[in-house]
């Protein structure tokens, strides 16, 4: 039987392509405008620091979040998935409270736990700052 010229390349094209390795085509990363409720509202470390605006404490809406020290904006938002659920990373600009200053743009990383837990690596907390445990207020 003979086979024309087109089924020929045709054949010869399928077989090279499935001879590919696969690709990964779903993201890893995904944008998102808002932080969503679960992570919305006024946490801290300790029962202590939920008190007035006690030092740790840290309020997080949408599109914002502050502590006692700075208020900050958030550009933007990245989810990435983990093993342990969601970890979002906000871009913020932030607003030092007391003297108005400006600092460079950072990084309010922030992963929701069981019972009203929050995993938080605070903004320039530096490639050492070691997350720590809040708790909703």
């Amino acid at each position: 039987m003979r086979i024309g010229p087109m089924l020929a390349i045709v054949a010869a094209a399928l077989l090279a392509t499935a001879s590919l390795p696969a690709t990964k085509t779903a993201a890893d990363d995904v944008r998102i405008l808002t932080l969503p409720n679960s992570v919305r509202g006024a946490w801290a470390p300790n029962a202590d620091a939920c008190e007035g605006s006690g030092n740790g404490r840290i309020d997080i809406a949408a599109k914002t979040h502050s502590t006692p020290d700075a208020n900050c904006e958030i550009a933007w938002i990245t989810v990435t998935a983990s093993r342990d659920g969601p970890v979002y990373s906000a871009r913020s600009m932030c607003t030092q409270t007391r003297t108005g200053q400006k600092d460079p743009p950072s990084y309010l990383v922030i992963s929701p736990r069981p019972d009203n837990q929050l995993l938080v690596r605070r903004p320039n907390a530096g490639f050492d700052g070691a997350p720590v445990i809040y708790r909703k207020c």
